[in-house]
């Protein structure tokens, strides 16, 4: 095996490689008795926390982290999240992402995401995520195909990225819609700097050209 250093671009990245590591715990799952009945959530605040850690245990359950039973954690999730609006969703699942980076940073710092970019480093394997916040911090309009769940189609997107969010949405004004949308990352296909991916290539060039020292050569 190969001792030199994996990419991992992302914090979601760097999680999921540092439980891969980790010893998988018991993985006979717990076990609970009848209760006296039925628990009903009445208010969208229990509903919240009821998402928010199952969506939190659901991250641990893929790397053998929790004995909690992973089809009554499934069942609980998608009953609980098919009662919030799209908008409620994405919260929960931002809030996810930063309970986990908080515990992430606390344990090991390297994990706080560095905002400084390198151009050259930016592979298209490996997704989105590292384009969009090139594209944030630079002030760059990617294009990408996009497709919307709710009306079942594709379409091509010129946007400029305001922000992304637990490296799952994208705030970014759309230039086709002429507004500010909110795009799922996972929904984004072929995405690309305007004028294609010379662009990245030819700034990073010019990152690693001298600086002018204001001296003139006569020829």
């Amino acid at each position: 095996m190969s001792n030199e250093n994996v990419n991992i671009p992302t914090i979601k990245g760097r999680i999921a490689e540092r439980l891969q590591r980790a010893n998988r715990r018991d993985r006979s799952e717990l076990e609970f008795g009848e209760g006296p009945g039925d628990v009903s959530l009445r208010s969208p605040s229990e509903r919240g926390v009821v998402a928010l850690a199952c969506l939190i245990l659901e991250q641990l359950a893929e790397h053998g982290g929790t004995r909690a039973p992973q089809r009554t954690l499934q069942n609980t999730l998608r009953k609980v999240l098919g009662t919030m609006s799209a908008k409620e969703i994405m919260d929960i699942e931002i809030e996810t992402y930063e309970v986990l980076l908080w515990i992430g940073s606390a344990i090991d710092p390297e994990w706080t995401y560095d905002q400084a970019l390198d151009p050259s480093q930016i592979d298209p394997h490996n997704g989105p995520v590292e384009l969009i916040r090139w594209a944030i911090a630079t002030g760059q309009d990617l294009e990408f195909d996009y497709y919307s769940r709710n009306r079942g189609e594709l379409t091509h997107r010129r946007v400029t990225p305001i922000s992304i969010e637990a490296e799952t949405y994208v705030h970014a004004f759309c230039h086709l819609r002429r507004d500010e949308r909110v795009f799922r990352v996972s929904r984004i296909a072929d995405a690309k700097p305007v004028g294609g991916w010379s662009k990245i290539k030819n700034r990073a060039q010019k990152q690693d050209q001298p600086a002018d020292d204001g001296q003139i050569d006569l020829l």
